[in-house]
């Protein structure tokens, strides 16, 4: 079996980060406590933390608290440019790493379920991401977003 089937599109962002510019990523809507800013940064902390993890890389935890930033808007659009490229390769780095996992390898069970968890975490966050934009007139909605998703 090949692990990574299990995870068959659990890695998908369905667009979030697309045409995302600052003024969009500073967005907040009545009692959203975070911007897509921080959820980004947030997302980038946790999934370094998850990689080394993953890479058996001796790491001491992380205080979920310590992965919030605390400025909700950022200015700089290559800044951002450049933390999407960062989540995007964590990402690809993630799958290629799942690609590579047997059943055979040490601590498998552990390894799958940090898998778990970085799917879940980060499935959340997308959710959260889409609603602001939705709430925002940014994202489409449902019945919209097969055009969406398949539009170059």
């Amino acid at each position: 079996m090949e692990l990574h089937t299990l995870f068959k599109d659990s890695f998908d962002t369905f667009k979030v980060f697309a045409k995302l510019d600052t003024q969009k990523a500073s967005l907040l809507h009545n009692n959203t406590p975070k911007s897509i800013w921080q959820i980004l940064n947030h997302l980038i902390i946790w999934q370094e933390y998850q990689i080394r993890k993953l890479s058996a890389v001796a790491t001491a935890e992380i205080n979920e608290i310590d992965t919030w930033f605390a400025s909700k808007e950022v200015s700089d659009e290559v800044l951002l440019i450049n933390k999407i490229a960062t989540f995007e390769t964590q990402i690809e780095t993630i799958k290629e790493m799942l690609r590579k996992m047997t059943l055979q390898d040490n601590n498998s069970e552990e390894k799958l379920k940090i898998i778990q968890d970085i799917t879940v975490h980060l499935s959340f966050h997308l959710g959260e991401i889409i609603t602001i934009m939705r709430q925002n007139g940014h994202y489409p909605m449902p019945h919209e977003m097969e055009h969406f998703l398949n539009a170059e």
